[in-house]
């Protein structure tokens, strides 16, 4: 199959290939380029709701942001005194 790129670099993917690889509205297109070819691989759409909670068992613990970004401003200012860039 053939498609044409318009002056913004866009493709439209025909509606055969979306369906083999099972791209339906508000799906995306992974591309893998190796060796010179690239190959396309269909991410369906999925709702965010579905995505919640799928990291928690990577974290360690839960911390507050406001916790989170007190601990980053004192790293960031514990390095900027040691390479004297403080105010």
């Amino acid at each position: 199959m053939y498609a044409k790129v318009s002056k913004k670099g866009q493709i439209t993917i025909p509606k055969a290939v979306r369906k083999k690889l099972g791209i339906g509205e508000d799906g995306g297109v992974l591309f893998l380029v190796q060796d010179g070819e690239v190959k396309l691989k269909g991410a369906p759409a999925g709702r965010a709701e579905d995505l919640a909670g799928c990291l928690k068992k990577y974290a360690r613990r839960y911390v507050p942001l406001k916790k989170a970004r007190a601990e980053i401003e004192g790293k960031i200012a514990d390095e900027a005194a040691r390479e004297g860039l403080s105010d």
